[in-house]
């Protein structure tokens, strides 16, 4: 069987992670009769893409790349940004469908997984569920993968009826990364396919040395370091990170907090410089940018902080943290606590409540509470190998011609 795994996804973050994880995995664990084409369009400069062998990139321009102007304004502006878009972007998308059509057809793909960054999500992904249900004589297996969704109020939930029952139609699977995703997408959506849950899995591949992290991330010796690793946009709630840190500064001052994260709202990164200012927490913060391989540093810390306020399918960090052998302190934020076992691997506290979240840090700190992965339970339920195997039995490959 020849098998596609195509992301379009332009944003260093969990879905690339997992197309990553799930390419290399599936190219150890199948036998040399099935072959794994990884894909991706053309200039996308997302880094990990890099780290894969052979990989393919297509021709194939994205609606957003042409027409970056034609976004946002008000509701009239936005309606009429959105036909130009579609009108002027028809003729491109119809040669986009047409190479893959081509490209599937002369490489004989038997089978495709699609990871979509969201609902609706790139329209690249569409495209190519599309391109792959035009090819389906050949294509008996058409997996499309939703990392994410959206809520909708009742017209929103119309407005994408078409789009659901396309998807419905053309996918022969649908897949998400969570029971919380799966069941908000069923709720808000016209989807009539099941939904089947394959969480995320990711291998501990951490390369760099200590004393290389050291010179990087530089901490102090003498105090607690909590980490929050999340690029700057309100949803992952830094502010709320703050927060906690001036109740923890309240009663000792040896702590020490560190955030990575890329700035992609800018006003929002303002906003949380300023909170930082007020509360004279300046000797206390440091903020490190364009780190790409930021999980490398949770070992380096004794917590790690996910505050994140909402539109958290799955939260991929969490796991990298587990996997560091790191605590995490976490809001019950969307499919965090599928991730995080309470009390065992970390802590889970009310979405927004930062004084709850301060408490449960310093009881970690007074406690010097840390844990260590039973290696067997973690092969079992959270090696990468389990999450392949799980895309692997969608594919109909029986389990005597793989490896795990």
């Amino acid at each position: 069987m020849n098998i596609l795994v195509f992301c379009s996804n332009p944003i260093n973050g969990g879905t690339v992670r997992i197309f990553y994880e799930l390419v290399i995995s599936m190219r150890k664990m199948l036998e040399p009769e099935h072959k794994v084409f990884a894909c991706i369009n053309q200039g996308n400069t997302v880094e990990i893409y890099k780290k894969i062998d052979n990989i393919i990139e297509l021709p194939i321009i994205s609606e957003a790349d042409v027409f970056m102007n034609l976004y946002g304004g008000n509701v009239l502006k936005r309606i009429f940004n959105y036909i130009q878009r579609k009108i002027r972007f028809y003729p491109i998308k119809k040669a986009n469908i047409h190479y893959m059509n081509q490209y599937l057809m002369k490489n004989n793909i038997n089978a495709v997984i699609i990871h979509n960054g969201g609902y609706v999500g790139d329209d690249l992904c569409n495209q190519m569920l599309t391109s792959a249900y035009n090819c389906k004589k050949k294509l008996k297996y058409r997996i499309y993968v939703l990392h994410n969704d959206i809520k909708k109020n009742f017209c929103s939930k119309i407005r994408f009826f078409l789009y659901d029952k396309k998807i419905s139609k053309e996918a022969t699977s649908i897949v998400t990364v969570s029971n919380y995703t799966k069941n908000r997408i069923k709720r808000f959506s016209y989807i009539t396919k099941e939904i089947q849950v394959i969480y995320n899995r990711i291998s501990d591949n951490r390369q760099m040395k200590q004393a290389d992290k050291q010179k990087i991330i530089q901490l102090d010796p003498m105090k607690f370091h909590i980490l929050m690793i999340g690029n700057f946009m309100e949803n992952k709630g830094h502010h709320k990170f703050i927060e906690a840190a001036k109740e923890l500064i309240k009663h000792s001052d040896t702590y020490q907090f560190v955030i990575i994260g890329n700035i992609y709202d800018r006003d929002y990164f303002i906003k949380c410089k300023k909170l930082i200012d007020k509360w004279e927490l300046d000797n206390d913060f440091q903020i490190y940018s364009n780190i790409n391989n930021a999980a490398e540093y949770i070992d380096l810390f004794d917590v790690l902080v996910v505050p994140s306020l909402y539109d958290e399918s799955f939260g991929l960090i969490s796991l990298e943290a587990m996997a560091a052998n790191c605590p995490v302190v976490a809001f019950a934020c969307g499919g965090i606590p599928e991730v995080v076992r309470n009390g065992e691997t970390g802590f889970i506290v009310p979405i927004g409540d930062t004084i709850k979240m301060a408490d449960k840090i310093q009881w970690i700190k007074k406690n010097k509470f840390r844990f260590v992965w039973d290696k067997y339970n973690y092969k079992k339920n959270y090696s990468v190998e389990v999450m392949a195997s799980q895309y692997i039995k969608l594919l109909g490959i029986k389990k005597n011609h793989y490896n795990i």
